[in-house]
């Protein structure tokens, strides 16, 4: 299946609606309504309450609202990021895996799904981005190598943002936030 990632360094072209904030979901288990008249500051606690039960992870992609064809790349290699010293910034997070499968969804997904009960995450338009992983719980090393607001790139030319899954046992609650969240 077209845009279907494994586990082998998968790299994606993901070139869909507002990505502003783009987020890593357990579309299973992660509770999408808020309200039909949702504030941003509702939705931002919503993000917060599910990020802390590993249910999703968002990613603040952008400060200035610039819009933005991001090239990720979805691995399980530790190694691959072991001397990542050079890049626009990175971070850890946590996130349960059921159904085999994770998505990479953008905010105009989310925000329809905050908005009416019979929207699912992930839409039809993301529902191609589809990440194949084995049951179970990860830790989730998270490594931004293009700045788009100054459209600087740091250390690596072929991909803006690497995922790197690494399966635990024992998962450990996230922060509750934004990552990279400046609101």
């Amino acid at each position: 299946m077209k845009g279907m990632l494994f586990m082998n360094d998968a790299i994606m072209d993901f070139n869909i609606g507002d990505t502003n904030f783009i987020s890593l979901v357990n579309a299973h288990r992660y509770n999408s309504f808020v309200d039909e008249e949702w504030t941003f500051e509702q939705l931002k606690e919503h993000f917060e309450l599910e990020t802390k039960n590993n249910n999703i992870l968002v990613l603040q992609m952008t400060n200035e609202g610039v819009e933005c064809d991001w090239k990720i790349e979805i691995n399980n290699k530790v190694s691959s990021i072991k001397n990542i010293e050079n890049c626009f910034r990175k971070d850890k997070g946590y996130i349960s895996v059921s159904n085999n499968e994770l998505y990479l969804v953008e905010y105009n997904c989310l925000t329809m799904a905050a908005q009416f009960d019979d929207e699912k995450v992930p839409d039809e338009d993301c529902s191609k981005f589809k990440i194949e992983l084995e049951n179970g719980n990860y830790l989730v090393d998270i490594i931004q190598f293009y700045d788009v607001d100054r459209d600087i790139r740091f250390g690596n030319e072929d991909v803006d943002i690497k995922f790197v899954f690494t399966k635990i046992d024992t998962i450990e609650p996230n922060k509750e936030k934004i990552y990279w969240g400046t609101y």
